[in-house]
């Protein structure tokens, strides 16, 4: 929530012991052997909450490869540091692309329909970047960007929502993570062969309400076919509200939805998202 520099370099040298000091205890055999004596022994003796401790402790460890032989074992130990590394390299670019995609505006007026709350706040971020142009359209760390409610400008509302869903995907190349999120999903794969599981999802999802791969994808299937349409009429919706000022030919666009969601709110209900944010 507050990364500087500073704190990014104290993560990488605190994630990595943090990540030795989980492989040192999930792989230690004295440790474990002693566990599974109890769960081998005294398991079928205990009861209520004793029982299950000693059941999540005993399958937590061999979850993580505390039953693997030693070489695949010594194979799980490389494989959970570099993920813990790629995962900070990711977690740093991805902040730094952010601060990158800046969209500088030259002049107020192409900010028409922010408030002047959020004009000041443009002017601000303007000046604590560098200055580039007189105001500067901030991303935040989320997909949607909420100046994309208010912004008169279609233009502008285009150039926020690009910035923002490119950020790290390798438009810029300077901030380009597919080579990262690559090589830890083929080295989840592998942390899923290594354990006997076709797939990190079925490795991943065993001790979730879920269980399987399957019963995900028969959710979200479900989700789909029920929720589908209704998006889909909603969308038509805007967009029909949307030709209302601006013409019969009019294409609603992602960087439009927030935008005549909020108008046709307003025209139908009365109401403003500025109203609802003091509760």
């Amino acid at each position: 929530a507050d990364k500087t520099p500073e704190i990014s370099e104290i993560e990488k040298k605190v994630q990595l012991m943090l990540t030795d000091l989980e492989n040192e205890i999930a792989f230690n055999k004295t440790l474990f052997e002693r566990i599974r004596q109890v769960y081998d022994k005294q398991h079928d003796q205990l009861t209520g909450e004793d029982q299950k401790l000693l059941e999540e402790i005993y399958k937590g460890f061999v979850r993580k490869g505390a039953l693997l032989p030693a070489d695949k074992m010594e194979r799980m130990k490389a494989i959970n540091l570099r993920i813990s590394d790629l995962q900070q390299q990711w977690g740093d670019q991805l902040q730094d692309a952010t601060n990158d995609a800046v969209v500088w505006v030259d002049k107020k007026e192409e900010l028409a329909g922010l408030s002047d709350a959020d004009i000041a706040q443009c002017q601000k971020d303007a000046e604590s970047r560098g200055g580039k142009a007189p105001y500067a359209i901030v991303i935040v760390n989320t997909t949607q960007q909420p100046l994309l409610a208010t912004l008169d400008n279609r233009d502008l509302r285009k150039k926020v929502f690009e910035a923002s869903i490119h950020r790290a995907d390798g438009t810029n190349a300077k901030h380009n993570t597919f080579a990262i999120v690559s090589e830890i999903a083929k080295l989840r794969a592998e942390q899923a062969e290594l354990m006997g599981y076709p797939n990190y999802a079925a490795y991943s999802l065993e001790n979730t309400m879920a269980k399987t791969p399957e019963h995900v994808y028969d959710f979200l299937k479900n989700l789909i076919k029920a929720y589908a349409p209704k998006a889909d009429a909603e969308t038509k919706a805007i967009e029909d509200f949307a030709r209302k000022s601006e013409g019969a030919d009019f294409q609603l666009q992602p960087y439009d939805r927030f935008y005549y969601s909020a108008k046709m709110k307003k025209a139908m209900l009365d109401i403003s998202d500025d109203e609802v944010k003091p509760y």
